[in-house]
């Protein structure tokens, strides 16, 4: 393929919109802590009433329950960051004025963590012997879910809005990568007519 302007191919292409997004790992875990904490905390204060076989101090529970839905969170958060770039990068830039990306991913992440919860919630119960709710399981998977999305929301689209979403943005480098500069071939077309010149004018003196 033909290089452009001096910039080897293999360097343009580094940040084309299939690329694979860099994801910021601190973002990533943050934000999967953050989901995670609220949405188990909530939870767990609606269903302060029930009890397991081995009650612990709420400070205790809420964050032994919220390790272990990290790593469901954080499943949520890379699944979604994957899925919005490979959509939306083709047709938006990075800029940081565009709110379209972070909001769809911020969405994207709590539905994708309310559809993991339902069966780690019931799992949970199963682990830690939770007293059984008095609706059916479809319904108490549905609620369950429900607030786990609602909760999820209220945390991931504030903070996707203001901080970004959990990729770092290569748009700026790489046009800072493509355009370096007059490119040496634009240089030499540029001093060609002035040796055509010397030597054109070298000949006629003599």
């Amino acid at each position: 393929m033909r290089e452009a302007d001096g910039v080897p191919a293999d360097a343009r292409g580094t940040t084309g919109a299939g690329s694979a997004p860099a994801l910021a790992l601190g973002r990533v875990v943050a934000y999967s802590w953050l989901m995670a904490a609220a949405a188990i905390g909530v939870l767990n204060q609606l269903h302060a009433d029930l009890h397991e076989h081995n009650d612990l101090p709420p400070l205790v529970h809420w964050l032994r329950d919220a390790a272990l839905a990290v790593p469901m969170a954080a499943i949520a958060v890379v699944i979604a960051a994957l899925i919005v770039r490979s959509r939306l990068g083709s047709s938006r830039g990075d800029s940081g004025h565009s709110l379209v990306r972070p909001f769809s991913w911020a969405v994207l992440a709590a539905v994708l963590f309310a559809v993991l919860s339902i069966p780690g919630i019931q799992l949970h119960g199963l682990l830690f012997g939770a007293e059984k709710e008095s609706v059916g399981w479809l319904q108490d998977a549905v609620n369950d879910g429900g607030i786990t999305l609602a909760t999820s929301l209220a945390v991931l689209v504030p903070l996707a809005l203001l901080l970004g979403p959990p990729w770092r943005a290569t748009r700026s480098a790489s046009k800072a990568v493509q355009s370096p500069g007059p490119s040496l071939a634009a240089m030499a077309g540029h001093s060609a007519p002035l040796v055509t010149t010397g030597s054109t004018h070298a000949g006629g003196d003599r």
